[in-house]
């Protein structure tokens, strides 16, 4: 009778508790931030070899003639810009296309969709934040040789933030470091994507979030303007930012 009794107790719910409420949608927002990085990587660092070619080879003097400095940047920018995204696109529906098609298919949440196009609106984003950033740190070379030298800076801070967001974000999307690092400008690109395909980041910071990057972006942009004018027809020698800055003011 004893035994009938103990046997008859249900067994206790089992629950797994992890950082993220759907490990399939985490997935697909960690895969985001890695086609992210290296999307921004690459154009970023097109941009500033780009840059520094038109000035060491005095291209730049001549656009001068009929472009404002600004406008030079700007082209840059956007036409690297849009070629990168068309080369991200290219390589992604052929992947999409493979994995749909094999055994299985392709089993995604169905929030996965809102995540990708998030995605895309943080890569804009993030590559208008960091293009300005190696744009304006090329032109300060006298030579395309010293493009690598001059964007290290940008570079360590580039891949200082792929790598907090892919290793610390999953870990603890809800930890201090993560949520700072999901709205600091600099770095949200990168984490922002991966919190928020976690399931854990409230709208009201999504939006805070990208509010900020596209201010910084803005902020960037007309101060990249103002060193790549002042560093665009120094020749013969290769500038230090704070010249610029204290040229400027």
């Amino acid at each position: 009778e004893q035994i009938g009794q103990l046997a008859s107790v249900p067994p206790p719910e089992q629950v797994e508790v992890g950082p993220v409420q759907d490990e399939g949608r985490a997935a697909v927002g960690f895969i985001v931030g890695i086609i992210l990085y290296m999307g921004i990587m690459f154009s970023g660092q097109a941009i500033a070899m780009n840059v520094g070619m038109e000035k060491s080879t005095r291209i730049a003097e001549v656009l001068l003639a009929v472009l404002r400095p600004s406008q030079i940047l700007v082209g840059n920018v956007i036409g690297i810009g849009i070629q990168t995204l068309a080369q991200l696109l290219v390589l992604a529906v052929p992947i999409v296309v493979a994995l749909t098609v094999a055994e299985g298919g392709l089993d995604l949440p169905s929030v996965a969709a809102g995540d990708i196009g998030l995605g895309v609106a943080w890569f804009i984003i993030g590559f208008v934040v960091y293009a300005f950033l190696f744009a304006s740190t090329a032109a300060l070379v006298d030579k395309i040789t010293e493009v690598g030298s001059a964007i290290m800076p940008v570079t360590i801070l580039l891949v200082l933030s792929y790598v907090g967001a892919v290793v610390m974000v999953p870990m603890g999307p809800n930890s201090p470091l993560s949520i700072t690092m999901s709205m600091f400008p600099l770095t949200a690109p990168m984490a922002m994507p991966i919190r928020w395909a976690s399931g854990v980041a409230p709208v009201w910071q999504l939006a805070l979030s990208m509010g900020l990057a596209i201010a910084t972006a803005g902020l960037l942009a007309w101060f990249s303007s103002r060193v790549y004018q002042r560093a665009l027809v120094v020749t013969g020698r290769r500038l230090k930012l704070r010249e610029v800055i204290h040229e400027q003011a």
